[in-house]
C-alpha cells in the first residue's frame, strides 16, 4: 500500500477529535494491511497521550526545538539612555525601565523577537536569539504504535513552526518504509497550527457536533480546507442529541452535499472510557459509538487506497 496521511481537525475544541483518533489508532494496529503512526500536532495542548500512554519501560527520546525569537539584554553594552522607553521601542510593550539599577528590563513573555529594539538601540545593547520554543516527543505506546508529538513551551508564539518540525521529525524515524498509514490529530480552530498540520496531507477528517457553535465553526474549518483543496469527510458526534437546532443542522448538509463519513451517536461508554484513559473501540468494542468508528475506519480505507 501506498503510504498515506491522514489528518483529524476541528474547528472547536471538545467535540472528540482526539478520541476519534486514538480508536482509529488501536484499529490499525489490529488490521495486517496497516502500518500505522499517529502525530499529535495540537502542540499547544497535546493529550493524545493521555490515551495511547507509553509501554511500560518504554524510553521516551525528546528533542528541544528552537524556533521562537526572543530578545536579551546586553548590561555592559548599555548607556543607560532610557531612549529605549522614551522612545517606546517595543510596540508588544516588553520593556519597562529598573530604577533601582537603571536598565532595561525584558518581559520574555511579552517579547515577539521583532528585533526593533536591537535596530533602534545606539548602544547595540540588544541581540535577537532563538530561544526553546518547544519539544518534541516520540515513543511507542502501550497498543504498539509509534507516537509523535510536540509541546510548546510557555511563552513560544511559533506553534505553527512545531506542528512544521513534528511533521518532518518522523521522516527521519527508522522504519518509516514500513509505514503506510500516518494519522494526525490535528489542533482545533483555523489559525497557523491547523494550516501547517493540513498541509500535504491526502485527506482530512472534520469532526463536528450538531450545535450553534459546531456548525459555526465548522463552516470556517471547510472553508480553509477548501482553499487548500483537499479531500475531506465529516463525522457527526453526538449526532443524535434531540435539540431545536438540529433542524437547521441536517438542512446544511441537505443544502450543500458535503460527504459526511460517519455519524456517531450519543453515548456515554465514551466519557467512560476516557476516565480510564483508554480508546472507547479498546474499553467497550460492542458499545454504540465504537461500531459507529469501526465504520468509519472502513470508510477511510475505501477512500484513502480505492478512491470510493
Amino acid at each position: 500500500m501506498k503510504n498515506k496521511k491522514v489528518g483529524v481537525i476541528s474547528g472547536k475544541g471538545g467535540v472528540g477529535k482526539t478520541s476519534l483518533v486514538a480508536s482509529l489508532a488501536y484499529l490499525t494496529e489490529n488490521d495486517r494491511d496497516i502500518n500505522s503512526i499517529v502525530i499529535d500536532c495540537d502542540v499547544d495542548a497535546p493529550n493524545l497521550a493521555l490515551i495511547l500512554s507509553p509501554s511500560p519501560n518504554n524510553n521516551l527520546k525528546r528533542k528541544d526545538v528552537y524556533s521562537t525569537l526572543k530578545a536579551s539584554f546586553q548590561k555592559e553594552k548599555c548607556t543607560q539612555c532610557k531612549r529605549c522607553i522614551d522612545d517606546h521601542f517595543c510596540e508588544f510593550n516588553a520593556l519597562s525601565w529598573d530604577f533601582d539599577n537603571n536598565i532595561p528590563l525584558i518581559d520574555y513573555l511579552s517579547c515577539e523577537g521583532c528585533g526593533a529594539c536591537k535596530l533602534l538601540c545606539q548602544g547595540y545593547a540588544f541581540e535577537i536569539n532563538p530561544v526553546k520554543s518547544g519539544e518534541i516527543i516520540y515513543y511507542i505506546s502501550d497498543i504498539g504504535i509509534p507516537i509523535v508529538y510536540g509541546k510548546t513551551r510557555l511563552g513560544s508564539t511559533t506553534s505553527g513552526k512545531l506542528v512544521t518540525e513534528c511533521k518532518s521529525y518522523i521522516e527521519k524515524l527508522d522504519g518509516l518504509e514500513k509505514i503506510n498509514l500516518i494519522i494526525i490529530d490535528g489542533p482545533p480552530g483555523i489559525g497557523c497550527p491547523v494550516i501547517a498540520t493540513i498541509s500535504g496531507l491526502d485527506y482530512l477528517i472534520i469532526v463536528t457536533e450538531p450545535t450553534p457553535s459546531g456548525l459555526h465553526d465548522l463552516k470556517r474549518t471547510i472553508e480553509l480546507v477548501q482553499n487548500f483543496k483537499i479531500p475531506f469527510g465529516i463525522v457527526i458526534n453526538k449526532f443524535n442529541i434531540d435539540t431545536p437546532f438540529q433542524v437547521e443542522f441536517k438542512k446544511y448538509f441537505n443544502e450543500t452535499g458535503f460527504d459526511i463519513i460517519g455519524k456517531i451517536p450519543f453515548d456515554l461508554t465514551i466519557p467512560e472510557a476516557m476516565s480510564y484513559a483508554k480508546p472507547v473501540i479498546e474499553f467497550n468494542h460492542e458499545s454504540e459509538a465504537s461500531k459507529a468508528i469501526k465504520n468509519i475506519y472502513t470508510q477511510i480505507k475505501n477512500i484513502l487506497w480505492n478512491g470510493k
